[in-house]
């Protein structure tokens, strides 16, 4: 990766007046300066006072003031100018949109030449196929606690390890559930890596602990090895006995659970299963939903990229630490 430019500074031009005042050469002002002497030449030749005139750079002297104003008013006209949209470019953009990218995935993740700001610039003036998303600015409203029962005592989330907490190890797990509409059984549940960000969804064919049972169980089939702990919420169908005795016994695995009514404390979770929903709306019966097409969605959801893993996609950093876990393994 070439290193980053950064513009000239005033103290920079000042620098730049007084040694040409002296009568030094580009190399030896790039050398003071740490630039390079292209940069030094190129400074020097736009922004003396007469452009117009042949030789100006002996004719007319360099000031520092002056530089720094025609250089502040070229980015200004620069900043106002928008990059050209091409056919090629406007047909892969909307390929990735279609794809529901969001747009400064899209810039940030591809090879796509635009900055995010140009990208929503063109979708407003309807030259790409971008739907802005809608988010309810009502709170939802709770009401009533149960109280907790001794299980949530013994595996509160305050007792995971700090390095859960911080995501500085790899195979913590958040679970949820996505539901259907009223009347509708079969639910999704929803397992995300807490330090890849990386999804799997499991289609249970309702809340019973049978079902919640072989759920867990067809995604450890998968997991298992990549499994240290699973934090849940508090809803019925994971605080039963029957699913906290399958994990913590049969597959081995820590459980944590969260406080009542604090979503925040899945913020991931919680996040990825909107990316969900986008899938199937709120509404959607997964009744007949095959599981194949889940593994679809999600394989879809996980190969884009996100900003907090630096612009990597959660598909590739699950693999990577997949990796470095069998090699640990091996060793």
């Amino acid at each position: 990766m070439g290193k980053k430019y950064i513009h000239m500074q005033y103290a920079e031009r000042q620098q730049i007046e007084a040694l040409r005042a002296a009568g030094h050469t580009y190399a030896f002002i790039a050398k003071q300066l740490n630039r390079s002497i292209s940069t030094i030449h190129n400074e020097i030749h736009r922004n003396t006072m007469r452009q117009d005139v042949t030789n100006h750079t002996k004719v007319f002297a360099y000031d520092a003031d002056i530089a720094d104003g025609k250089a502040i008013k070229r980015r200004s006209i620069a900043s106002r100018q928008k990059v050209k949209l091409t056919r090629h470019w406007q047909k892969v953009i909307n390929t990735y949109l279609k794809k529901r990218w969001s747009l400064e995935q899209i810039s940030k993740g591809t090879k796509v030449p635009y900055a995010t700001n140009t990208l929503y610039n063109y979708a407003k003036d309807g030259y790409l196929r971008y739907r802005p998303k809608t988010y309810r600015i009502k709170k939802k409203k709770y009401h009533g606690v149960k109280t907790d029962r001794g299980v949530f005592a013994i595996h509160h989330i305050s007792l995971r390890p700090k390095k859960v907490e911080e995501r500085q190890e790899f195979g913590h797990w958040e679970i949820d559930g996505v539901e259907g509409p009223r009347g509708s059984d079969a639910i999704l549940l929803t397992f995300l890596e807490r330090k890849t960000r990386y999804l799997v969804a499991v289609k249970a064919r309702s809340k019973t602990n049978k079902s919640i049972n072989e759920a867990m169980d067809f995604f450890f089939r998968f997991y298992d090895k990549q499994v240290k702990s699973c934090t849940f919420d508090r809803g019925n169908e994971f605080t039963n006995g029957g699913n906290v005795m399958n994990i913590t016994h049969a597959h081995n695995k820590k459980i944590y659970f969260t406080d009542a009514f604090a979503p925040w404390q899945r913020g991931s979770n919680e996040e990825r299963n909107s990316r969900i929903r986008e899938y199937y709306p709120k509404g959607t019966a997964f009744g007949h939903e095959l599981q194949v097409r889940l593994n679809a969605v999600t394989k879809e959801i996980n190969n884009k990229p996100m900003g907090v893993l630096d612009w990597h996609s959660p598909q590739f950093k699950f693999n990577m630490a997949t990796k470095r876990t069998k090699r640990k393994q091996v060793s």
